[in-house]
């Protein structure tokens, strides 16, 4: 018998493949959930009237399907009508020139069965694509004029809304309102450059609304608004803006700090600032006593050690902003309808104009504080106090010495004011404001000094060596003190009509310049 020997030879081989290779693979013993997926239910088209070619009038339309009982308001189908407020639940929509009624929501499982309770059709003057109009009084208030129509071909309702200049710039309503007389011309295009009627868009006539504001002019009473009627303007509305008065230009910059260094100073980018101010990353202001300001510089030193506090010395969050704002006054040497403002200097920065606000400003000229009607009363009644400028009764034998120790105000601390120092005793009394009431005591032998707590600088200033002796009680000293700022008188009128913006607001600050 003869050997057999096994010989064996390992070969590789080696596929190729011209795309990319994907292996899919699962776990053992994996588990199984069910998935749900939920399609949206697709509209339903009802066709009304087969037979019938003419639209239906608006608001005719009466329909029952599946129990409910659905009505047409301005091309929308409402269903479950309250019989107490009259509201139902929107539905649907109809299509008034193709005869369709379109429901978005309906009851499951429904017969397909529609019944038309109610409807009428036109067989004439339905569809429009344009219209012409005069609203009952007129001149209108810029930008109050809206227009509602509907679509005839889609039953869409459609808005469009004036702007200042009274035009309408579509999407769809295209036209212009003379505000001055309340004509209103329209078109309802998606093209307005289309001359050829392939753009116009039918509405329907009958559905066409409209609101605005109407000026009307009232004889107004001068005893209640204080003023002669015959110094405002015809419409009531006041300028603004006029040629020859002050204007201040204005632009508030803000430079981000994500990480302030104790002791070190920044500077931005411009100087001669008007005002610098920190705050937070909430908007809340950096306690002042944390960081100096140089505004001639243009620069911000933070205080060492620096504590993120606010004034109440609750703690803030980073980044910080610094805001800083520059001014510029200028004489207003062109006012335009346009909104164009002239000024008679350049502005001295060179300000992003969609940043950059113009306010007015009233300008009193050279103010100062002052302490004048300076008398005496031998006596002084509590219960029905002499707030006149003259006195009641016999003068004091004692007077104070305002010649050599005039009585002292400053523009920080004076206000507009009626002062009586009642003497309680031969040395001490009260300091008496007419709408203030009793603010301090002070004795003869002091300065008396009272501080305005909104300034921390004193009201005024009597010189303790001014009173001499001789006082007694109830003996009496009026006088009164004017401050530094101009009276002005700020009415503030809202006008009716739907709402244009979210927040409307105004800020006035006073300004002054000192040698």
């Amino acid at each position: 018998m003869s050997d057999i020997k096994l010989i064996s030879t390992s070969t590789t081989l080696q596929e190729q493949f011209g795309g990319t290779l994907v292996i899919k693979s699962q776990p053992a013993g994996i588990g199984y959930v069910t998935e749900t997926d939920v399609q949206p239910a697709p509209q339903l088209t009802f066709d009304l009237l087969p037979a019938v070619e003419e639209p239906i009038v608006p608001g005719s339309l009466l329909l029952s399907w599946a129990g409910k009982t659905y009505v047409d308001r301005d091309g929308v189908l409402y269903a479950d009508i309250s019989s107490s407020t009259n509201a139902g639940s929107a539905v649907g929509t109809v299509d008034y020139a193709g005869g369709t009624a379109t429901l978005g929501s309906y009851p499951a499982a429904a017969a397909s069965g529609i019944t038309v309770n109610g409807c009428l059709t036109s067989n004439a003057g339905f569809g429009v694509v344009g219209a012409t109009f005069r609203t009952p009084g007129a001149p209108l208030r810029a930008a109050s004029l809206q227009v509602t129509v509907v679509r005839a071909d889609t039953a869409q309702v459609v808005t469009g809304s004036a702007d200042n200049n009274g035009d309408f710039n579509g999407p769809v309503i295209w036209g212009n309102v003379d505000i001055t007389t309340g004509v209103v011309r329209l078109r309802f295009t998606s093209d307005p450059d289309d001359t050829s009627g392939a753009s116009e868009i039918p509405c329907i006539p009958a559905l066409l609304r409209y609101n605005g504001v109407l000026y009307s002019a009232l004889p107004l009473n001068a005893d209640l608004i204080g003023l002669d009627p015959v110094r405002l303007p015809a419409d009531g509305r006041v300028p603004i803006y006029r040629e020859g008065e002050v204007l201040v230009i204005h632009h508030t910059a803000e430079t981000s700090v994500p990480s302030p260094v104790a002791g070190g100073t920044l500077q931005l980018a411009r100087d001669h600032q008007a005002a610098i101010e920190v705050v937070d990353a909430a908007g809340i202001a950096l306690d002042p006593a944390q960081y100096t300001t140089d505004r001639e510089l243009g620069t911000v030193t933070w205080a060492n050690p620096l504590l993120l506090q606010d004034a109440e010395a609750t703690p803030l969050s980073l980044p910080l902003t610094i805001k800083d704002r520059v001014e510029h006054m200028a004489l207003c040497t062109e006012v335009q309808i346009t909104g164009t403002l002239g000024i008679s200097s350049p502005v001295p920065w060179d300000l992003p104009s969609a940043e950059t606000k113009v306010s007015s400003a009233v300008a009193w000229g050279d103010l100062q504080a002052r302490l004048y009607k300076w008398f005496s009363q031998k006596t002084w009644n509590s219960g029905a106090p002499n707030w006149t400028d003259a006195p009641i009764g016999d003068a004091t034998t004692s007077n104070y010495n305002s010649l050599n120790y005039p009585q002292v105000v400053t523009n920080r601390g004076a206000i507009a004011g009626k002062w009586a120092i009642v003497f309680t005793s031969a040395t001490q009394f009260n300091v008496v404001e007419e709408k203030l009431g009793v603010i301090t005591t002070g004795t003869t032998s002091s300065d008396c000094a009272p501080i305005n707590p909104a300034t921390g600088a004193p009201y005024f200033t009597i010189l303790a060596a001014g009173w001499g002796s001789g006082w007694a009680a109830g003996n009496a000293v009026r006088f009164n003190t004017d401050s530094c700022l101009g009276p002005l008188w700020m009415v503030r009128t809202v006008l009716s009509g739907q709402g244009v913006v979210e927040d409307d607001q105004f800020r006035i600050q006073i300004r002054g310049d000192a040698d």
